[in-house]
């Protein structure tokens, strides 16, 4: 899809005649929200047909957690996702309403999926308060009321890590979007840097930590190892790591485990030569989240050095699990943690590296007591409130 393409589609909606409207931005929320409201009938739309449950990432787990909390919390909730979505959520029936999107596999075919149904705006609501959970509107021509998330500006921040595509629609859309639907964001670093790119407010609404089921049998290194649960996106930084490794012999005694659920991207070679210099990696491909907790029980710690990140959701999961998480200093990530938080680092690789072999002799902690006690429950009735004033 090249950028005349999308000049083109501006053609197209300008031709549909459609007034732009605008929600406003209201950061104070007035009374909590009561669940479920048995005499408010009014109806809300999840629309998420562009969400691939098999390459789920962090955004995509937060559309589950609060849509699972809008079920039990509003009476009259409908989820729209693309058929192959559908599947993964038996207990959802009754509530999903099947988008056909076709085959969605590779950015190119996705790209054209979504290019289709966002100008033909084909199956999509037409009445109620919509929510839209991955930062951009569908249709493009929607005028209605709605709210949508936008966890970061990583295709402003970073526009390197971002795909081609997916950085020329974001830039397409998202002007459209926060023009017609209120702005819902996960941390204040986010807010300020929606503030200064689309020049519009937005509502901070804080993530919880999303709960790890009891622990599954999976096979983990022996020795205690330093663990990584993101995929190969180049902002995740697992290069800083690589070079640790390569450069002090210290650190070879302990493996590294990747995830790298979305494949090694452009990490491959990186890794071969790590590998040649003697350091032990594990790479598990996408892990259940019941073989997750076993992953972090078994870890010396793990390591989020990211360059950038909208909330930092991995770090809670792993102080849930009882194992210490050392993060980066950049971006959200100080808000994600409490202040004194003891293991929140500047990207040197000897402070990372001296770390790190402290923790091999440290006394044990309870680190869950670092973690966050916001629950789902508390955060969907944030959002419940913001969708609720939307509708006014």
């Amino acid at each position: 899809m090249c950028p005349l393409l999308f000049k083109d589609i501006g053609k197209m909606l300008c031709a549909r005649n459609r007034k732009e409207g605008a929600v406003s931005q209201r950061a104070q929320r007035s009374r909590p929200y009561e669940a479920p409201m048995k005499n408010d009938q009014w109806l809300l739309n999840v629309v998420a047909p562009n969400f691939e449950p098999d390459t789920v990432g962090g955004a995509g787990e937060v559309m589950i957690q609060l849509t699972e909390n809008f079920l039990r919390l509003h009476p009259n909730v409908r989820i729209y996702l693309n058929e192959n979505a559908a599947t993964f959520f038996p207990q959802w029936r009754g509530r999903v309403v099947e988008i056909r999107t076709g085959k969605m596999r590779g950015n190119a075919t996705k790209a054209a999926a979504m290019l289709r149904l966002g100008v033909s705006g084909k199956g999509l609501p037409r009445e109620g308060v919509t929510w839209f959970p991955f930062g951009t509107m569908l249709p493009f021509h929607f005028n209605g009321k709605g709210v949508v998330t936008i966890h970061d500006t990583l295709d402003r921040d970073f526009p390197h890590c971002v795909s081609f595509l997916e950085r020329n629609f974001r830039r397409f859309m998202i002007p459209r979007t926060v023009k017609r639907c209120a702005v819902v964001t996960s941390s204040q670093f986010s807010q300020e840097r929606i503030r200064r790119y689309y020049g519009v407010e937005s509502t901070v609404i804080p993530l919880a930590p999303i709960p790890l089921p009891p622990a599954a049998p999976a096979i983990v290194p022996a020795t205690p190892y330093v663990f990584y649960a993101a995929n190969a996106w180049p902002h995740k930084n697992h290069e800083f790591l690589l070079r640790m490794w390569r450069e002090d012999a210290r650190l070879r005694e302990i493996p590294l485990v990747f995830t790298l659920g979305s494949g090694l991207g452009a990490l491959g070679p990186s890794i071969a030569l790590c590998k040649a210099h003697g350091v032990e990696i594990h790479i598990t491909g996408r892990l259940f989240r019941s073989q997750l907790l076993l992953y972090y029980q078994s870890a010396l710690c793990s390591a989020l050095p990211s360059l950038y990140e909208g909330f930092g959701l991995t770090a809670q999961e792993s102080l849930l699990a009882n194992c210490p998480a050392l993060v980066s200093d950049r971006a959200s990530l100080t808000e994600t943690l409490p202040s004194n938080y003891p293991y929140v680092l500047p990207l040197e690789t000897k402070i990372w590296t001296e770390t790190i072999l402290a923790l091999r002799i440290a006394p044990k902690q309870r680190f869950r007591e670092w973690a966050s006690g916001t629950t789902w429950a508390e955060t969907a009735a944030k959002y419940l409130e913001v969708l609720d004033e939307a509708r006014t």
